[in-house]
């Protein structure tokens, strides 16, 4: 909160006063102390919140001074002495409700203390409690704070997985989307500045889920994410609003400037330095970031934030495949007739028939900044900002995966966890991706407030693009088994019944067996999405000290148009592929890699046909245009709050998408339209209790938009044999999207209660949530007549209402004195949920008590341990999220999703000087695998992935 105007408290005419507010001095009269030296300014604020004193100073002043160092436990004002050593301030605590610093050469005046206000900067405790203090709904924090926050904590996603009730939706070893109280990452709202940020899914796809793994932590300063909504916030969302708030220059007084550089080691090597992929580092990889800030003018009235981010790493996995297909022998090592475990003579152990594994190397970078200016003129109520921000991420993946079909002719030397067989076919299969994201944006508000109304007007366009190149090759032989041409294969097997291959008998000999080439293509994906968006809002008599009467109106448009295609290439198989393979110097997998860097494309013969049908059937352009407005109406007692309000959401939409006479595109674009509109109520009520207790209760009404990609699809039919028909009467299906799908409605209820504590350093905090979701989608397959033949038609559809109920309890105290004058930050959560859904297909219906994206559990912390003796801190972050399920099917025994997820992150720092400090972290300390498991109740392990560990060397200079 900002103040301006003439400075009476220190009779200075152009000086800015600090005052920093949290409790009386006689309630502490010594406090353990961590403060580097630095800016006056920044250490007196450090010294309020480690003390929870007051404390009014000139601000102009302080900003051209150094403080002294200051570590340990001492008494609260002879620290204060030490810290402004010889500075030109004097202490001044004759009033008792704070402390003023005043200069030697001041005098103190009568009116001094009663006109502080007038022109004091306010800092009151960490940003996130005073947001959920002042939000009448439910709404957790994250601020981003560049001297303790963790290196490798290098996105949005990462930040937010530490809230409560979050679950962090991973790619690879870090959370790229976040699922909010069990609801899908597609249901959430997200902004930037109040401003819905464009975003493009994983491999391209038109979603709404938003990739904040895109979004450096650093361009931002606090990120909210709002549980319970009024008519005040957009209505698209039924998970959570993620607000994410830029960075202010007016967060410093004056010039700030912070500059990170580190080096990254990775354990897990993977096929890099075997795959004949030049570029690629085994394990290491660099970072740098930067961030500075200045205040200029007259009165410092603009102030410019800008942010620099550089990043370079090494991800390689390995993985395997759980396939559930096994051989049977007897004592003698004959295969048993049928081939089961229920047959007699069963010698009691499991042999693999399938043994699937792979590894992939992937080089990640990221490069890009944001720039912020700012003005905001003195004693005029008005304050404007641009901001443009654009960051590069682009990987260089490649895949090698190997599958063994071992046969059931023989076994050799087998024991419960090993053994050798046959193998009966051997597939490879390779791909690379080179892919690129362009994410931009460029934004504006111009605000006006007097002491009873603000005025605010934001503006602002984003957009990302997306382009890949993805060759894709795939090749197979079957080995004789006669004589010496017979190829064995060594396995083992783990304590999760999972085979892994250890050694194969003659690599050369495989290799020269006969490989054929069954798949070959390339693909060169170009995807757009841009969003432009204006917003109008208005309120009158909402400070937070209002009382009475006030309300909250404004208008809302939003543009989305999202383009893609795809131009695939698609060549002949079935000739010989041995040319292209190599034996490579790594066991995992284990067999033949292609050799992609060279291959030779040239040589392979096109499928014109095919690949201009698959082209064509690959674009869709979709553009949804948004009008809502809004009218809030609020009435504030001494100790309570009632806010009535009303939204009106309206949506129209033009999908684009190509023509087919069936089974191939005829290069026609049809247009197809629909839109909707929804009121949308909204009600809460806030009362606070004696003693920092706060209750809550919301009601609201939301709406869930369908997916641009369920709305926009090609229709394609085939009759035969595919993976969408089964032998049978049914021998034909048609897939397709549904441009009359109807948004999600949902009715939300929440119950919390909030106990402040700490003089206000601390809460814990008890929700309730209840979610009826009305025309919930998912795709189902069903069977109808189509030209005389039954066909299975799958195509997304508005199902039965889901539910969707749960409790959240979370604590956050910091500043927790410990012993040896020490002292610890403590963040802990756990999330209870419970969803229930019932799926309907071609004729089969069930019941699920979980929602796609909702585990049934989470749990979030970190511990922050504060050692003056080394003049830094230790720091722990753990989270864990339940299986959760990801894709539904007609077959409740197919449906999939993964498994729990812990991880444990460790980091530490000290200072060296006072302007230089080091930085060590760990991530994923415990080794925490991935896993993939299908069947109704996830009970079945299909894959898992190990991702290693990552350790981070720090130098920040700040």
């Amino acid at each position: 909160m900002f103040f301006s105007g003439r400075s009476r408290l220190l009779a200075l005419s152009t000086s800015v006063a600090c005052f920093i507010p949290t409790l009386s001095i006689a309630q502490a009269t010594q406090s353990t102390f961590a403060i580097p030296a630095q800016k006056l300014t920044g250490a007196l604020m450090a010294f309020s919140r480690q003390t929870g004193l007051h404390i009014a100073f000139d601000g102009k002043i302080a900003d051209n001074l150094r403080s002294a160092p200051l570590y340990g436990r001492m008494d609260n004002f002879s620290a204060l002495h030490k810290l402004l050593g010889k500075n030109t301030f004097k202490i001044d605590s004759s009033n008792k409700n704070f402390i003023t610093l005043r200069t030697k050469t001041a005098k103190k005046t009568k009116s001094s203390e009663q006109t502080a206000e007038d022109n004091l900067t306010v800092q009151g405790h960490r940003r996130e409690l005073r947001t959920k203090r002042n939000f009448a709904g439910v709404v957790d924090t994250a601020t981003y704070d560049d001297l303790s926050n963790l290196g490798g904590a290098t996105s949005i996603a990462q930040m937010l997985t530490q809230l409560p009730g979050v679950t962090g939706i991973r790619n690879g070893d870090e959370p790229r989307y976040i699922s909010v109280r069990g609801v899908s990452s597609d249901l959430n709202q997200t902004t930037l500045d109040g401003i819905t940020v464009a975003s493009i899914s994983d491999g391209g796809s038109i979603r709404r889920r938003v990739n904040l793994q895109n979004i450096p932590a650093e361009m931002t300063g606090e990120d909210s994410i709002y549980k319970t909504f009024t008519a005040e916030q957009d209505g698209g969302a039924i998970g959570a609003v993620i607000d994410m708030n830029p960075r202010s220059a007016f967060d410093h007084k004056g010039l700030y400037k912070y500059i990170n550089a580190y080096g990254i080691y990775s354990t897990e090597k993977g096929s890099a330095g075997a795959n004949r992929i030049p570029g690629m580092s085994p394990h290491l990889g660099q970072g740098a970031k930067a961030v500075f800030s200045d205040r200029f003018g007259k009165n410092k009235e603009f102030g410019i934030m800008t942010s620099f981010r550089y990043q370079k790493r090494t991800r390689n996995t390995s993985k395997t495949w759980q396939e559930d297909s096994y051989n049977y022998y007897d004592t003698k090592g004959k295969i048993l007739k049928p081939n089961a475990s229920t047959t007699p003579g069963w010698n009691g152990m499991t042999a693999p028939r399938y043994v699937d594994g792979g590894s992939y190397s992937n080089d990640l970078n990221t490069l890009g900044g944001a720039a912020r200016l700012e003005w905001r003129p003195k004693n005029t109520g008005l304050s404007a900002s641009v901001m443009g921000y654009a960051y590069q991420r682009w990987e260089n993946s490649f895949m090698e995966h190997n599958e063994y079909l071992l046969d059931d002719t023989g076994i050799w030397n087998q024991t419960p966890t090993s053994g050798r067989e046959y193998i009966y076919r051997a597939r490879t299969i390779s791909r690379k991706d080179n892919w690129k994201m362009n994410t931009n944006g460029v934004l504006g508000n111009l605000n006006w407030h007097d002491n009873i109304s603000t005025l605010k007007l934001r503006a602002g366009y984003t957009w990302e693009d997306y382009f890949n190149h993805e060759p894709y090759v795939t090749a197979r032989v079957y080995p004789s088994e006669k004589g010496n041409k017979a190829v064995f294969a060594d396995y083992t097997i783990d304590k999760e019944k999972v085979a892994t291959l250890t050694d194969i008998s003659d690599m050369n000999k495989l290799l020269n067996s006969g490989y054929t080439f069954q798949t070959v293509q390339q693909e060169y994906d170009r995807d757009h999405e841009g969003v432009a968006n204006v917003r109008l809002d208005y309120t009158r008599n909402l400070n937070p000290d209002s009382h009475g009467f006030g309300f909250a109106s404004g208008f809302e448009w939003r543009s989305l148009d999202a383009t893609n295609s795809s131009d695939q290439l698609w060549y002949n198989p079935g000739g010989s592929a041995a040319s292209s393979m190599f034996i490579p110097d790594m066991k995992n997998p284990n067999g033949p890699f292609f050799d992609l860097t060279h291959f030779a494309w040239d040589k392979q013969t096109l499928d014109a046909d095919k690949s201009r049908s698959y082209t064509q059937l690959a674009y869709f352009r979709y553009k949804e245009q948004l009008f809502d407005g809004y009218v809030s109406l609020h009435y504030k007692w001494r100790h309570s709050q009632l806010i009535a309000g009303v939204r009106a959401d309206a949506v129209n939409f033009n999908a684009f998408i190509p023509e087919t006479d069936g089974a191939n595109a005829t290069g026609n674009i049809n247009k197809k339209n629909g839109g909707y509109i929804n009121p949308l109520p909204s009600l809460t009520f806030v009362h606070e209790f004696p003693r920092d207790l706060i209750f809550h209760a919301v009601y609201s009404q939301s709406v869930g938009r369908p997916q641009p990609t369920d709305l926009a699809q090609a229709e394609q039919y085939s009759c035969g044999n595919s993976d969408d028909t089964q032998a049978g009467s049914v021998n034909c299906s048609l897939t397709r999207g549904n441009p009359n799908l109807r948004p999600r409605e949902a009715q939300n209820f929440d119950v919390s209660i909030d106990k402040f504590f700490n003089h206000g350093r601390g809460v814990f905090s008890v929700a309730y949530f209840d979610k009826i979701i009305k025309h919930d989608i998912y795709t189902t397959r069903a069977t109808e007549l189509i030209n005389d033949e039954l066909t299975y038609v799958k195509q997304p559809r508005n199902a039965n209402t889901s539910t969707l109920m749960g409790v959240e309890v979370s604590v956050v105290n910091r500043n927790l004195k410990g012993p040896w004058n020490q002292s610890f930050d403590l963040n802990a959560s756990g999330t209870w949920m419970r969803g229930r859904m019932t799926y309907e297909g071609a004729n089969v219906s069930y019941k699920l008590n979980e929602l796609p994206e909702q585990p049934k559990y989470i749990f979030n912390g970190s511990v922050t341990w504060h050692i003056p003796q080394i003049r830094g801190a230790l720091k722990a972050s753990f989270s864990y999220s339940a299986k959760y399920l990801e894709g539904l099917n007609d077959d409740p025994t197919q449906i999939y999703g993964y498994g729990s997820q812990p991880s444990l992150d460790i980091g530490a720092w000290h200072d060296i000087t006072d302007n230089l400090r080091f930085k060590y972290e760990v991530y994923n300390l415990a080794g925490s695998h991935t896993r993939m498991y299908y069947g109704k109740n996830l009970n079945r392990l299909e894959a898992k992935e190990n991702y290693g560990r990552s350790i981070y060397f720090e130098v920040v200079y700040n």
